[in-house]
């Protein structure tokens, strides 16, 4: 038997063993840094401007270039990003001063200067920053190392709309933001505060970003966008892939380390693979077929109402998704697992009538010729929607041309009337309704009402939830009285990645500055 120092030596170097082990299991699974990170978009964006750009692909390499001046956690609460803030006079000024030791990826330090002129192009270029912000702003001003808000009245909203992934106040310098007052930014000229800049875009191939050594992330234990960012691997390649199967089987192969979109009949069999991990995601996408409220035959509501009483929404969820697993059905356009959802439909989602649609179709005044139904195969289900609606609609005398298009051209010709009766849409979910693209009534589709206008306003001015609650569930009963658009149900999207693969996003939005890749 070991005693006196022998014993207490041997006891020291057990111990020493065990936490020694115990260090290496918790060194197995923490983020380790370095790599490249190769990962999937829809299609190829025109621009990584994020104040211009208002579809994913664009949007998602562009938020990892550029932050906004504050920032929201999944549950919309505001938190320091860019700046740091400051509410006085119950919401009518809200103060701005930027963040200690934050730098452009030119390794500037960003001044209030920069902020100044970053919100003088956000509210000159966006319009739910015209429409939203600037049409209660009396005054914005720099103030010492502040800028400074002054509203007319409360606007609560204020700080939710800076902080919007979707075209919200991102910060860059002042330089660009007066050389490109009202116009996008070309990619040499892409400088943002984020965790990964710009490096490269090779149209139609890839886009690279990489790893910005200066960034200094907000510490913070607050979750989505407002988390802590680290930027993990050492590069970003952003491939855009519209075919589906392309994108998932470029993950088999190891081409790729994140596909979405996993098609149905594929599910099980990668789920069978031990070098992939798949994963279904409530992402919040809508799938919508958008009116065109402005010119043209789709003016008529009785027309539009015919339309809806033709469309039995399992089936056209069932063959946008290809499996009942990857859908709900849902009459609105908030998630069903948000404080927001409503199921207010007026009776009228889901009724599949055709001698309904027929009462409608002869108050109309359609005359027989073919509605303009503009869509794309870059976003599947746009198009597998969009060809079955034309299926659907034959029986009751209803006629679509349905023109199909890349992707970029569906984007430009849904802002053209004389283009199109009806195009394919995701609307996707955001922390609040205001956020919503129908909200803004110079939006695809040109929607603008009194009734819709009256509870906006609501929506808009104030800061009681119960209140605004009930001021949305109104609206969306004025959705399917005007009915400027018809949403089939709610996206449930099926992720696969390579094993190695960890850190991925947990929010409606897609990011990629806290995912790492272990060494298997």
């Amino acid at each position: 038997m070991m005693k006196g120092k022998s014993a207490v030596f041997f006891v020291s170097l057990l111990v020493l063993a065990m936490f020694m082990a115990v260090s290496a299991a918790s060194a197995g699974d923490a983020p380790v840094y370095g790599g490249r990170l190769k990962t999937t978009i829809n299609s190829d964006p025109p621009s990584l401007d994020p104040i211009f750009e208002s579809s994913e692909p664009g949007q998602i390499p562009a938020a990892h270039i550029f932050e906004t001046a504050v920032a929201a956690d999944a549950k919309g609460a505001i938190y320091p990003c860019v700046c740091t803030y400051t509410v006085k006079d119950k919401g009518q000024t809200v103060e701005l001063a930027v963040r200690k030791g934050v730098k452009f990826q030119n390794n500037k330090e960003v001044t209030i200067k920069d902020v100044e002129a970053s919100a003088v192009r956000w509210l000159a270029n966006v319009n739910a920053a015209k429409t939203q912000v600037a049409a209660n702003l009396k005054e914005m001003r720099v103030a010492g190392d502040k800028l400074v808000f002054t509203f007319s009245k409360p606007t609560p909203l204020a700080l939710t709309f800076m902080s919007s992934w979707d075209r919200g106040l991102y910060i860059m310098p002042k330089n660009i933001c007066e050389k490109y007052a009202s116009a996008q930014v070309e990619n040499k000229d892409l400088i943002g505060t984020g965790p990964y800049q710009f490096k490269d875009h090779q149209s139609g191939r890839f886009i690279t970003l990489k790893k910005f050594a200066g960034y200094v992330p907000f510490e913070t234990k607050a979750s989505g966008l407002a988390g802590t960012k680290h930027g993990y691997t050492d590069e970003i390649l952003f491939y855009p892939v519209s075919d589906k199967t392309a994108r998932i089987t470029g993950v088999q192969t190891g081409e790729y380390h994140i596909g979405l979109g996993v098609p149905s009949n594929m599910l099980e069999v990668l789920k069978k693979d031990p070098k992939l991990k798949v994963e279904t995601v409530d992402l919040g996408i809508m799938p919508c077929a958008m009116f065109n409220c402005k010119k043209g035959r789709a003016t008529d509501v009785n027309l539009r109402n015919a339309i809806l009483a033709c469309l039995d929404m399992n089936e056209l969820m069932l063959a946008a998704q290809g499996d009942k697993s990857l859908y709900y059905l849902n009459p609105g356009l908030m998630p069903k697992s948000s404080r927001w959802w409503t199921s207010e439909s007026l009776g009228k989602y889901n009724k599949p009538d055709l001698k309904k649609a027929a009462e409608y179709l002869k108050a109309s005044s359609y005359d027989g010729k073919p509605l303009v139904f503009i869509t794309t195969k870059a976003n599947d289900y746009f198009y597998k929607t969009a060809l079955l609606i034309q299926q659907m609609v034959k029986p009751a005398g209803i006629k679509i041309d349905l023109q199909v298009y890349d992707n970029p051209t569906l984007q430009q010709y849904r802002t053209q009337h004389d283009k199109y009766d009806i195009f394919s849409a995701g609307l996707t979910a955001k922390l609040d309704p205001t956020l919503i693209s129908i909200m803004d009534d110079t939006w695809c589709g040109a929607y603008a009402s009194p009734k819709k206008s009256k509870y906006a306003a609501i929506l808009q001015n104030e800061g009681d939830f119960k209140v605004r609650y009930k001021a949305w569930k109104d609206l969306t009963k004025v959705f399917y009285e005007e009915l400027p658009f018809i949403t089939y149900g709610e996206r449930r999207v099926a992720i696969v990645a390579r094993s190695n693969v960890h850190g991925m996003f947990t929010t409606t939005t897609k990011y990629y500055w806290n995912t790492w890749l272990d060494q298997k």
